[in-house]
């Protein structure tokens, strides 16, 4: 069997007097986008700085394709990009003189062309000769990730890419990082807004206090939620619908246009057959969507505190 791509075990990163990581275990594989979610000070981006070696943990191993922290620092950190929260750029180059300072530090092969490649990546071609301190806070939370980017690594740890991009900035994230799974990168991501996360991520991995609280596809996570919020529209045969769910257990409906919202207790062959039952008993169902792939509800089911 292949290398886990990022592998994460026991490990506990201490501070005085608290605790910042406490045993935490997880295994993101190739072509995985896992969503680190919690609190703040649930450990997420402690968790980031150990995995990248700017901070030193108690115990427990951290590998990255294979290769071991401790024993292969350089090996492992060819492998991996990372992206803190609230990067500093050097405010008197300009775009293309900050990422071209980096990329000989990074001994990246042709320079100027990869350079192009991740201005264009991150939407800031046009930015390219502006001074950092011309850019907003947005495209400077981008610049930082074309930074990361330069050395085309295969492991990417990105703690809240999007603070300070506009909603067009967060769709042009999202669509990027949909292509880096397509090609087989890995990506550990943390953010406070779940329902961007859900648009992405099919893994997620929930931590509350140092500790990681449950991880797993989403559609694992889904099915192990209980009483989990659902949708459902139709055509016409409104009141036969609403009996056909009430006899099946459905409860707290609310209506919704052409259709209602409502929570079900069952797991996911009781939803398939409900859904079976539907169609049997004539109702034209158009619409059926359930809370399996919502980070918000998965989270607030996992036990873990509100997000802050």
């Amino acid at each position: 069997m292949p290398n886990p791509m990022l592998s994460i075990e026991h490990l506990r990163v201490d501070f005085p007097g608290v605790v910042a990581v406490d045993d935490l275990s997880l295994t993101v594989e190739a072509g995985d986008v896992c969503g680190l979610i919690g609190p703040n000070g649930a450990g997420k981006t402690t968790t980031m700085r150990t995995v990248s070696g700017l901070q030193e943990s108690t115990r427990g191993t951290v590998k990255v394709d294979g290769h071991e922290l401790t024993s292969e620092p350089g090996e492992l950190k060819r492998r991996l990009g990372f992206m803190p929260d609230f990067c500093p750029v050097y405010d008197q180059l300009t775009a293309t003189e900050f990422l071209d300072h980096f990329a000989r530090a990074y001994v990246v092969p042709d320079r100027a062309k990869r350079i192009a490649e991740c201005l264009e990546l991150t939407w800031l071609t046009e930015k390219r000769d502006a001074l950092c301190e011309e850019l907003s806070r947005g495209m400077k939370q981008r610049l930082v990730l074309a930074k990361t980017l330069l050395p085309d690594p295969q492991v990417l740890l990105l703690d809240e890419p999007a603070s300070g991009l506009d909603p067009l900035g967060r769709i042009e994230l999202r669509k990027l990082l949909l292509q880096l799974r397509e090609v087989g990168k890995t990506v550990l991501i943390s953010s406070h807004i779940l329902t961007e996360l859900s648009g992405f991520c099919n893994k997620a991995a929930i931590m509350e206090r140092g500790r990681l609280v449950m991880s797993g596809t989403i559609a694992e996570l889904g099915q192990a939620m209980t009483g989990r919020r659902m949708s459902v529209k139709w055509r016409d045969a409104g009141d036969r619908a609403l009996q056909l769910l009430k006899a099946a257990g459905a409860k707290n409906l609310e209506a919704v246009a052409q259709g209602v919202t409502f929570e079900f207790g069952g797991d996911a062959d009781a939803l398939d057959g409900l859904l079976k039952t539907l169609v049997v008993e004539g109702v034209r169902v158009t619409e059926w969507r359930g809370s399996g792939d919502d980070l918000e509800q998965i989270f607030l089911q996992s036990g873990a505190k509100e997000l802050m």
